[in-house]
Parts: structure tokens; C-alpha cells; sequence
């Protein structure tokens, strides 16, 4: 299996090319996209470097979010008009289950997980996990932080903390079983290879006509003041 996976969850984008589970390669950017175009240029630079024709894909991963309305708007869109082009089946995978891998090897085996992806002032997007199989613990949700936020799985577990969206909570989560890693962690496609490998092997692929991003919350769109 060969397969291109997109993720534009936050402000940045990035793409990877992988032959089953195996990283051939990826290129990321941390400049916020204006148009589908930039994302579509660094598709085509990961397929050279990686010397892989569009023909030889298998199929097309994406990040379904929760994320940037915009991010996610365009990387859906580019994926499924890749698959239609190609006709290749399409794979999602969530934004959060993707940053797991980033700390998969972490020692730390007694303790839950929990990314976060910022959603703006004291909020963010954040699901908790086990560290063993990534079981689900607390389904991925938009939480506001204060001091009482998670404290009764606290009181019970250690939880990691991680991503883009944690630095910001590290000075209101102040529970002693509360342990702050990997502040810049954000979403990356390099790190959804296994997900979509197992995904592809599964045919757990996406309706073309139906799928769309998972939003988590009504986008609100900004008015010029007159």
C-alpha cells in the first residue's frame, strides 16, 4: 500500500508518503494557508522526493479534525478531489489519534494522554487516552480550562498533557497528577502511517459524497466593524 496522507488541522500543513506503515517521506509547513494552491505544491513535492507518480497511490488520508475550520476545509477538499481524480478510495484519520504517536514512546505507561489542539482564548480541542492501546477514555471534546477542568479523572490518574494547545493550561492545571510534555507537539502527517495502514487493510474508507471534516463546533466567522 501506498499512500498520501494531508493534515491542515492548525495554522500549518503537512504531508507524508508512506508504503504500508513505512515513512518514505513528508514535508510540513508552519505558514498559514490562503488558498488549496500552496497544499497542492507541496503534494507534488513529497511525491519527488519520495519518486512516487500520483498513479501509484493506493489511496488518500486526511485529518478529519477537530481543527482549523479553514485547514480543515481545504485538506478534505483537496483529498477528495485528489480520489476522485485518481479514482483512489479515501482515508481519515483524527487529529488527536494522530498526535499519540508523536508521544508513543514516552515511559510513561501508568499515565493517560491527553493532546490538545487551541481553540482560541482558554479553550481548547483535547481528548484523554490510554498510553497502552490509545483506548479511548474521555471522547474528544471542546473544553474551556479552569482550575477544575479534568479534576475528577486527576484525582484518580496521571495525565499527560501535550500539543500546541497544553502551554497554555500548564499555569491554571495545577493537580499534582498533572505532568506537562511536548508544548510545541502539533499535528503532522508523518506520524499517521500506522492509523491508515491498519485503516487501509480494514477497508475502513470514507463515503466521497457524505465525509466531512469533524468541526467539533460552529465556525464563527469574523465581521468588519463598520
Amino acid at each position: 500500500m501506498i499512500v498520501l496522507s494531508i493534515d491542515a488541522s492548525t495554522q500549518g500543513c503537512s504531508v507524508a508518503v508512506f508504503e504500508n506503515d513505512s515513512l518514505l517521506a513528508s514535508f510540513e509547513s508552519n505558514v498559514e494557508r490562503s488558498s488549496a494552491e500552496s497544499l497542492t505544491n507541496m503534494i507534488k513535492h513529497v511525491l519527488q522526493i519520495s519518486k512516487v507518480e500520483f498513479a501509484q497511490l493506493d489511496a488518500i488520508g486526511v485529518a478529519k479534525g477537530p481543527g482549523s475550520y479553514t485547514g480543515l476545509r481545504i485538506a478534505v477538499s483537496t483529498a477528495k478531489g485528489l480520489c476522485v481524480g485518481l479514482g483512489k478510495p479515501l482515508l481519515s484519520f483524527g487529529t488527536l489519534e494522530g498526535m499519540l504517536h508523536q508521544v508513543a514512546d514516552l515511559p510513561l505507561d501508568s499515565y493517560l494522554l491527553c493532546p490538545m489542539i487551541d481553540a482560541r482564548r482558554m479553550e481548547v480541542f483535547s481528548g484523554i487516552y490510554q498510553k497502552d492501546n490509545f483506548e479511548v477514555v474521555e471522547e474528544v471534546s471542546a473544553n474551556i480550562i479552569d482550575a477544575e477542568s479534568f479534576a475528577d479523572i486527576l484525582a484518580r490518574n496521571k495525565i499527560v498533557f501535550f500539543g500546541e494547545g497544553s502551554a497554555k493550561c500548564k499555569t491554571t492545571l495545577t493537580h499534582s497528577n498533572a505532568v506537562f510534555y511536548g508544548e510545541n507537539i502539533s499535528p503532522n502527517a508523518k506520524f499517521s502511517g500506522k492509523i491508515l495502514y491498519e485503516k487501509y487493510k480494514n477497508g475502513e474508507f470514507e463515503d466521497l459524497v457524505t465525509f466531512e471534516p469533524f468541526y467539533l463546533k460552529e465556525y464563527m466567522f469574523k465581521t468588519k466593524k463598520p
